[in-house]
């Protein structure tokens, strides 16, 4: 990392205060300001840079609290290099692809295709949650009307919706379509 000029003297400073924690980013800024003429902004920068290479503890703030408070990074700890955002687990990716799948189901203009996808969402898992031409009490987080219609109220389904249960617990991939019986 190629060290700021004023670097040293914000790292020198969050020495000075310990590993306590006491300082923000607002407090730095004004015991800097004694010491150089320094932006906000060109602090708040410094801070974050030094953040990211691993210098600096921040902690979120407490409730009911603005700032976060600053302290050095303990100095036996290296550095901690960038993170990569975890991949999904092949339960998630199989959720996500399956959600994507009942949702071309539904948007399929012709039969063939919408047989397609079926047969792809039944061979991952998926099942269809109301039989077609059945009768039922609406219910708004199982189906989908396109008139008003209140819970509990006669509905006919005319459009299966879709649902994996082989996910942990049990996910709704797409709502039943239905309309006013």
């Amino acid at each position: 990392m190629e060290f700021h000029p004023l670097d040293q003297e914000l790292l020198s400073l969050l020495e000075q205060a310990g590993a306590r924690g006491e300082l923000t980013p607002g407090n730095v800024r004004s015991r800097l300001a004694k010491r150089t003429r320094v932006s906000a902004g060109e602090v708040q920068e410094r801070i974050h840079a030094l953040w990211k290479e691993g210098w600096l503890t921040v902690e979120p703030p407490a409730p009911g609290k603005r700032e976060i408070r600053l302290w050095p990074a303990s100095i036996d700890q290296a550095p901690p290099s960038p993170s990569r955002p975890e991949a999904p687990s092949l339960s998630e990716s199989a959720a996500q692809i399956c959600s994507q799948l009942a949702s071309a189901f539904h948007g399929a203009a012709h039969p063939e295709a919408k047989q397609e996808f079926a047969r792809l969402l039944f061979n991952l898992g998926a099942e269809r949650t109301d039989p077609e031409g059945s009768a039922a009490g609406f219910m708004g987080r199982r189906h989908q009307c396109a008139k008003p219609v209140l819970p509990g109220d006669p509905v006919k389904v005319i459009e299966s919706g879709w649902l994996l249960r082989n996910c942990p617990g049990e996910l709704l991939l797409s709502k039943s379509r239905v309309v006013p019986a």
